[in-house]
């Protein structure tokens, strides 16, 4: 698969499940944002660029850090787009901007932005540290880049199971991109290398309990992992979905099934 081919597949996955993708199942993207936006330390007044913006979570928590400020996000997903303007319409948030983009072809000048975020969107693309700069570009000298990604360990064992299971249908398991990323020296090298200062990581669980395997069901089919899903056929999703909701519910304790969102948070200044 071609560069060309990867983006479309990507761009495709995202639009068929924008409309779910705030899905309560998948809240660890809400708490994430919060977190994210809070890592920029800023001071009210600012111009922020969002990149892969998706339903606009994140750009909707910086919102809330800049009252006087403003809020540009970037997605090339028209679907996810859709649900970034409905969400800041009904909050009546008056201080963001969405545009359909690709965040490898930003179309903004140089030294543009205070500064800049990307919630688990970098690992999407192959070359990083090319992005990272891109972005960089775009923001003005001492501006903040920050980022977030998984930890190597996230949604395990849950994922785990998944991809044994869905390898008995015929599908090839797919490199988990986060990994490139997903430890505290491999996100600090990567900032490194593009050439940022003052970096900080930070590493946080915000993990939660599902009530039931219907709800990991939502954050398989909501999300990132649909591109696979959407390969078995009409029968084989059906029996697929019993099979493995049936091993995952057998982990299900008191509190229900664990949910392993282990987040690092890395944030780094232009030169």
């Amino acid at each position: 698969m071609n560069e060309h081919e990867r983006k479309k597949m990507i761009k495709e996955t995202f639009n068929t499940v924008a409309a779910g993708y705030d899905n309560h199942a998948l809240r660890y993207f809400s708490e994430s944002a919060k977190i994210l936006a809070a890592c920029l330390n800023l001071k009210g007044d600012e111009h922020v660029l969002d990149v892969a913006t998706g339903t606009g979570e994140v750009a909707l928590a910086v919102c809330r850090e800049v009252p006087r400020g403003r809020v540009t996000g970037v997605d090339f997903s028209e679907g996810m787009l859709t649900q970034a303007r409905t969400k800041a319409e009904a909050g009546n948030v008056g201080n963001v901007h969405f545009t359909e983009g690709d965040m490898q072809v930003l179309e903004f000048p140089g030294d543009h932005f205070d500064a800049a975020v990307c919630g688990f969107g970098i690992f999407f693309v192959e070359n990083m540290e090319q992005q990272i700069k891109h972005i960089s570009d775009k923001v003005m000298p001492g501006g903040k880049i920050a980022i977030c990604g998984f930890y190597e360990g996230a949604f395990l064992p849950l994922v785990e199971l998944f991809f044994e299971r869905i390898q008995q249908y015929g599908i090839e398991r797919p490199p988990l991109s986060w990994k490139r990323i997903g430890t505290v020296e491999k996100i600090t090298s990567l900032y490194q290398s593009a050439g940022l200062q003052e970096i900080c990581v930070d590493r946080r669980n915000i993990g939660y309990y599902l009530k039931n395997a219907g709800e990991w069901w939502d954050v398989l089919w909501f999300a990132g992992f649909r591109g696979l899903i959407n390969l078995l056929s009409p029968a084989d999703l059906e029996r697929f979905k019993k099979e493995h909701l049936m091993e995952v519910q057998a982990l299900a304790s008191g509190e229900g099934i664990w949910l392993d969102v282990d987040v690092l948070y890395a944030v780094g200044e232009r030169p």
